[in-house]
């Protein structure tokens, strides 16, 4: 995700990709607003008897054992229920990628403000930031539309208290968040944003590519423990700042939106690109036992 990690997976990236390939591109996955607004209306999600509490409490024991620092944030939309793992829930990390979730819906709430309307490149932009991660397309938008003033428009409209822009020029993968704030975020996203520019970026999360811009394969986490359920994700990674290696995984649940989750992962002491994903799956998997929730 960070310029490090680019550099460092840039000679592997043309062979994954070959080998792997995307599940879509940034132009294929797009949803324009119309079509959002056109689909038909979502089926509950069902749900079993679940207790978040204590899988996330045994996620986080689990994740202790393999020296792994997490917060997890659960919001159970239709219960009006959250769940998380203590004071880590609320402790500010490095977000990465997760900034570009910030950054999309500023662009959007100022355009439908009437501040600008978004050119049909900076939508493109907008589309390949969220669906394959695109860095590049990030530092453009971030650049040319506010940069840190973006990030906190959002954290104060959103009454998100751990979101803080970076004060390193130019470096909005140091936006912070909590783990807790980035679920609130999505329940908030959610329920206050109009529907056909809520539709539109819930269908380019759920059209997250598998291979991301730069190479890295973001199916981790939510979409490896959670297959075959309807997930719109939001994915992060991040070498190395602080001396840990950061990993994340969040999203919004279920074909009719019931839930929001955030897990945010740091791995102290890992200086490389080497990232902890299958440790990561199998914290999510504590969270959500098979089968607890399905379309």
């Amino acid at each position: 995700m960070t310029r490090r990690l680019k550099d460092l997976l840039a000679p592997f990236a043309a062979v994954v990709l070959a080998a792997v390939g995307c599940t879509n591109s940034p132009e294929n996955s797009s949803v324009s607003s119309s079509e959002s607004s056109a689909a038909p209306e979502p089926s509950p999600t069902r749900v079993a008897e679940v207790d978040f509490q204590a899988g996330i409490d045994e996620a986080t024991a689990f994740a202790s054992s393999q020296g792994i620092e997490v917060s997890i944030a659960v919001i159970d939309r239709e219960l009006d229920d959250e769940a998380v793992n203590g004071a880590a829930a609320d402790t500010p990390v490095f977000g990465a990628s997760l900034v570009k979730l910030f950054l999309a819906d500023n662009l959007l709430q100022r355009q439908r403000a009437g501040e600008f309307g978004l050119s049909a490149e900076d939508r493109s932009l907008l589309e390949a930031m969220l669906v394959a991660s695109d860095d590049a397309a990030a530092d453009s938008l971030y650049s040319r539309f506010g940069g840190e003033a973006m990030v906190t428009e959002v954290a104060q409209r959103y009454r998100l208290p751990s979101v803080a822009p970076t004060t390193e020029a130019g470096l909005w993968e140091l936006t912070t968040m909590s783990a807790r704030d980035v679920a609130r975020y999505y329940d908030r996203f959610l329920s206050s944003m109009p529907s056909a520019d809520r539709d539109y970026v819930v269908g380019l999360l759920r059209g997250s590519t598998m291979i991301a811009q730069d190479g890295f394969n973001q199916f981790f986490g939510l979409p490896t423990a959670l297959g075959g359920l309807t997930v719109a994700i939001k994915q992060a990674w991040m070498c190395c700042p602080r001396d840990t290696s950061y990993l994340h995984t969040t999203g919004i649940l279920g074909f009719d939106n019931r839930y929001t989750v955030a897990i945010l992962s740091g791995d102290p002491g890992v200086l490389d690109s080497t990232f902890s994903t299958d440790v990561l799956s199998q914290i999510t998997s504590l969270v959500f036992p098979p089968m607890s929730i399905v379309d």
